[in-house]
């Protein structure tokens, strides 16, 4: 029986060899053991109640009311603030009546902010009773035709539309026949909103405009098709300002270059 002899320098070698894949192995156990501590303490993060909810912020809402968006946001006191689905608590919020834009953000750590911009009325619409002896008031209008809101009375310095009454949707757009009397309303310039009264639908797409004149009176304008209609507007505003007001009853703005005024008949 022979036996084998390992020199010395080999076996030293492979002592070596062995530790080093053992100290290898402890390596990698302590890095897996970092790594899941740390995933440990992230989750134990998000779900201490450091993290709830304890204010719910809103700006903007002057129209809508702060309660009505923090209550319609789904949002409540004591959720987890990184639970919060940012895009459909902003869905929820929008569809509010006067809500035109919303901005739903997160505030470390324990609030959430939620800014909103409204929109603006432009007109009111006369609203459908149900009843033949009560008045069912107006429905107003931003330049979508987006129902917005239902009044007694027309707010002054809003133009009233001369039309057919509607139902009451809030939220929802009105009839496309108006259409051509919002881009009209939309159109008027600033120095003008005062004196536009009415507008009313006329044939074949056509817009008609009740103004107030210098003197307290009223006169029928006709704006035609709602084109043209910087030029138009130009026109009505020299004529209001140059005209004299006293029995004038038709402006007619169809050419924008060259109105045609009508006077009223003197009475007997």
């Amino acid at each position: 029986m022979s036996s084998t002899t390992i020199d010395p320098r080999i076996r030293a070698r492979r002592i070596e060899v062995q530790r080093d894949q053992g100290r290898r192995r402890l390596r990698r156990m302590a890095w897996a053991s970092g790594a899941l501590a740390l995933l440990i303490a992230g989750v134990g993060t998000t779900r201490t109640p450091l993290l709830d909810i304890d204010h719910i912020d809103v700006a903007g809402a002057q129209r809508t009311g702060t309660d009505l968006v923090a209550a319609s946001s789904g949002i409540h006191l004591g959720d987890r603030l990184t639970g919060v689905p940012l895009g459909r608590v902003a869905r929820r919020i929008g569809a509010l009546p006067w809500v035109g834009t919303v901005q739903v953000t997160r505030g470390w750590p324990n609030r959430v902010r939620i800014t909103v911009v409204e929109r603006q009325p432009l007109v009111a619409a006369a609203l459908r009773s149900s009843s033949p002896t009560q008045k069912a008031g107006w429905a107003l209008l931003d330049a979508t035709g987006r129902q917005l809101a239902q009044v007694t009375e027309a707010p002054p310095g809003l133009p009233r539309l001369e039309a057919a009454p509607i139902a009451l949707t809030l939220a929802q757009p009105a009839p496309r026949r108006f259409g051509p009397m919002l881009t009209v309303a939309a159109s008027v310039p600033p120095a003008l909103r005062a004196r536009v009264l009415v507008l009313r639908p006329a044939p074949s797409g056509q817009v008609g405009v009740t103004v107030r004149l210098r003197n307290g009176g009223t006169a029928a304008v006709e704006l035609g098709p709602p084109d043209q209609l910087e030029r138009k507007w130009l026109g009505l505003a020299s004529v209001l300002d140059e005209v004299d007001p006293a029995g004038l009853g038709r402006i007619d703005l169809r050419v924008p270059g060259a109105p045609a005024l009508t006077r009223r008949q003197a009475g007997p």
